[in-house]
């Protein structure tokens, strides 16, 4: 959950008070309704964050499914016939073609995702 301080203008990560400004200055969670009125004074923006972290699900997704699949076509491929050099090197292209093309999708999704970010603010990137 996102929180923020007024006093400082960053946002954390949890937490209940703010870790740079000294004493024990509350933090906000800028999910609730009553909070939402000060984001637009706050000068950051934290979808960088969620960006980033949705392209690296697909990313890892992408990583962990492309070794069983490429498993599955060199073991099916093995079972028709006795081929290995050819089915080990398909199954190995299977793995490496899903691997990079979740790869090159997360980072066209980050990217279409960053378009809507505008530059006039401090992008929290930590």
């Amino acid at each position: 959950m996102v929180k923020f301080c007024l006093q400082c203008k960053n946002a954390f990560w949890g937490g209940r008070y703010c870790p740079k400004c000294e004493g024990e200055i509350l933090l906000l969670d800028a999910a609730e309704p009553e909070n939402q009125k000060y984001l637009g004074e706050l000068n950051i923006d934290v979808r960088p964050k969620y960006y980033a972290r949705s392209s690296m699900l697909l990313t890892c997704f992408g990583f962990i499914m492309a070794l069983p699949l490429g498993a599955f076509v060199f073991l099916r491929g093995m079972a028709h016939s006795g081929n290995v050099p050819l089915w080990a090197s398909i199954g190995v292209a299977t793995v490496v073609v899903i691997s990079w093309g979740a790869w090159f999708l997360s980072r066209v999704l980050f990217d279409k995702q960053m378009e809507k970010v505008e530059d006039a603010k401090e992008l929290q990137l930590d």
